[in-house]
């Protein structure tokens, strides 16, 4: 019994210190696959994942040379596309990088087998293929994802039996924390791509209802000039229907022009805009005065603005403001100015007011507000969404020293956008 006992303590104490190491050895793993770990968390793409884990691989295993393969499924090899040691001579360069093909060496059946291998003296393995030098110790492990082999880990010493037991551990955790790493960098990729295909699809239809909206100017504009020169017709004026089809051929020219794009210079909306109010003018007797002033700050060859934009407003002030004024001339007023960074364009008139307006010709006038100003309005939303140009129309009925209605002011902003 006391013999047991002594022999029983004597075995304790002999394997204390295999046990001492065994812990130590498990704790020194730990610590490398914490330092992959933190060092994974900063690498954002495929590429960076990978070139980190390489680079780790020698730098904390202390290994003269790793490649990491990416298995191409359509061509059924393994292609090198991370490196440190003798094979990156700079970072993100594999000199000389090679293809092996599925099956084939033991990277190749590493990939086809999914089964991870350490070969202690290469020179015995009919399976080993050299690549940039002749080595005799290689150690390969599958880096598998989605339940399948995404790509290879490999390492090569040239001495023989290099690779121990706990090197085939820590590789094999270090592919499992490589893979789910990868895993989150496809899903980030994935779900942008998507995010972005959703936003050029968005961007698409926006594009689609805005260039809509712009058309539907056109047979606003065709309508009511048709209306005007067959009012010359009747009257047997033929110099003045000829004149106001001159005019109005012109104005579609440039309509066309204009609504063919989302953006036009300046120079060339006010020069449409003149030409419709020409003809206002020409179908009125010249019933009003018009001044437009640009701003010596603004270019108007290079500031940009959306087409027909602010013209169901100039159309507004001279048919339900400027026409309906018995009282005294009238006056429309475009001014074009720039404010910090911010375009401004007012339209002023010196008509009736809207609230007359509208008590005179609600019918009229609701017809006009569904077809120009709120096409106008939707026009300016969608240019928000498509450019962030933070456009806004803004609408303020002037009152006069007598405190009178004395006219509208419509003022178009949004930031400057380079041509």
């Amino acid at each position: 019994m006391i013999l047991y006992e002594l022999v029983a303590n004597d075995k304790r104490i002999a394997s204390r210190p295999t046990s001492q190491q065994s812990l130590k050895n498990e704790l020194e793993v730990e610590r490398i696959i914490n330092f992959f770990a933190m060092s994974l968390l900063e690498q954002t793409t495929v590429e960076e994942v990978l070139w980190d884990v390489a680079k780790n691989c020698i730098a904390r295993l202390h290994f003269v040379d790793c490649v990491i393969y990416r298995l191409d499924e359509d061509r059924k090899v393994l292609v090198q596309k991370a490196a440190h040691g003798p094979k990156s001579p700079s970072e993100y360069v594999i000199h000389e990088p090679i293809e092996i093909p599925l099956g084939r060496g033991i990277v190749g059946e590493v990939a086809l087998t999914g089964q991870p291998e350490r070969i202690g003296n290469t020179a015995l393995d009919k399976r080993y293929i050299a690549d940039d030098a002749v080595r005799y110790s290689e150690i390969t492990v599958p880096i598998w994802l989605n339940g399948r082999v995404w790509g290879v880990l490999d390492a090569e010493h040239p001495k023989r039996n290099f690779f121990r037991p706990h090197h085939l551990t820590v590789l094999t955790k270090v592919a499992a924390l490589c893979a789910q790493k990868l895993r989150r960098v496809e899903t980030e990729l994935a779900y942008q791509q998507a995010r972005q295909q959703l936003s050029d699809n968005n961007r698409r239809i926006a594009e689609a209802k805005l260039m809509a909206l712009r058309m539907q100017m056109n047979p606003h504009f065709v309508f009511n000039s048709l209306n005007a020169i067959n009012k010359f017709v009747l009257q047997n004026d033929s110099e003045q229907a000829s004149l106001y089809l001159t005019k109005f051929a012109r104005l579609v020219r440039q309509v066309l022009a204009n609504t063919q794009t989302d953006w036009v210079s300046l120079h060339d909306e006010l020069a449409a805009l003149q030409s419709y109010i020409e003809l206002e003018q020409l179908r009125s007797d010249d019933h009003f005065d018009v001044t437009v002033r640009i701003d010596p700050k603004l270019n108007a060859d290079s500031v940009q603005v959306p087409p027909l934009l602010i013209q169901p407003y100039v159309e507004n002030a001279i048919r339900h403001g400027l026409l309906a004024q018995k009282n005294r001339r009238s006056m429309l007023k475009i001014d074009c100015n720039r404010i910090g960074n911010r375009l401004a364009i007012a339209i002023t008139d010196n008509g009736i007011g809207r609230e007359a307006a509208i008590s005179s010709r609600p019918q009229n006038l609701n017809a006009h507000q569904f077809h120009g100003s709120r096409i106008a309005e939707e026009r300016v939303v969608l240019v928000n969404d498509l450019y962030d140009v933070d456009a806004r129309i803004d609408c303020q009925d002037l009152i006069g020293l007598n405190g009178q209605p004395d006219g509208t002011c419509i003022t178009f902003t949004m930031n400057l956008k380079p041509q």
